[in-house]
């Protein structure tokens, strides 16, 4: 399992535990484990220990018996939507939303192109992938107020786990005709600069029969020829290919808030169809109820 250490100054440390399956939701109610975690515990003084476990609520049961809590914030999303992509391709696009199929068909009119991306090579990265899609995502967070990571992250992601072929780089482009259409009081100059612009982009990740999409962006020019929506039909075509059974948007507002923030990008992801899932989410074992206390009152101040 893995077991990560981050720092809280001044007040010691927190072990965080992303994303356990099944199993190692299992293992953490083991008394050994228990013992072993107090134990790494005490060395770096850590506060707590947050274990995130996804697993979807309705099958299985918190592990408070273990002495967990419920965690009072949650860093992975507790809400997301799975497209079964086990079946064939016509089938699902006859189970999504009509203006999900209507909008692959406007995107394919005006002729937008998805470029996969190989981040783990040294000229993918000259070619200015990673920075390319940088640029669109940190442009989305901040139009729709959503926090959002540095650059180093991303180049991190992408040298750790491209190398293993693990994720992928996609972007969607504009054909050069429905650039020079869009833009016909322009120089050409401007044409071939619109038709290079990149109008969306995502990266995920590919595990087993599972894709993750991770991050993504998209741009505010030409949005009228749907880039979004022949980005993430070409992912799920190449998820396809690698035999995934299932395409995961990776986090959806609940569907009791519609002031949520992330309602707007949710009403998108569920044009593709597929089913919501909630996963037990974040539980916390806790070493120093004080020092607990204090960071909790802490963080909510910071994220206000």
């Amino acid at each position: 399992m893995l077991i990560l250490e981050k720092k809280i100054p001044p007040l010691g440390s927190m072990l965080y535990s992303p994303m356990l399956d099944r199993r190692q939701q299992l293992t953490i109610r083991n008394p050994d484990f228990l013992a072993k975690i107090r134990e790494i515990a005490k060395d770096v003084s850590a506060i707590f220990f947050r274990a995130e476990i996804d697993v979807p609520s309705d099958r299985s049961k918190p592990p408070t018996a273990a002495g967990f809590i419920k965690a009072f914030e949650e860093i992975q999303p507790e809400h997301t939507l799975v497209l079964n992509i086990s079946k064939p391709e016509e089938e699902i696009l006859r189970e999504m939303k009509p203006k999900g199929r209507y909008n692959i068909k406007v995107a394919e009119k005006h002729g937008v192109r998805v470029i996969k991306g190989l981040p783990a090579d040294a000229t993918a990265l000259q070619a200015g992938k990673i920075e390319d899609f940088y640029k669109l995502y940190e442009t989305t967070a901040r139009r729709q107020k959503i926090t959002h990571r540095a650059l180093s992250y991303f180049q991190n992601l992408v040298d750790i786990l491209g190398k293993k072929g693990y994720v992928k780089v996609f972007m969607a482009k504009a054909s050069q005709q429905s650039a020079v259409s869009s833009q016909q009081n322009d120089s050409a100059n401007s044409q071939l600069q619109t038709a290079n612009h990149v109008l969306a982009s995502a990266v995920v990740v590919f595990y087993e029969e599972r894709a993750i999409y991770l991050y993504g962006g998209s741009s505010e020019i030409q949005r009228n020829v749907m880039a979004p929506y022949k980005l993430h039909f070409e992912i799920i075509r190449e998820a396809k290919k690698r035999g995934c059974k299932e395409y995961d948007f990776f986090g959806i507002a609940p569907s009791d808030d519609p002031n949520h923030p992330w309602a707007g990008i949710t009403r998108f992801k569920k044009q593709f169809g597929g089913y919501e899932v909630t996963i037990l989410g974040s539980w916390d074992l806790i070493f120093s109820p004080t020092k607990y206390r204090i960071f909790k009152f802490a963080e909510k101040i910071r994220r206000h």
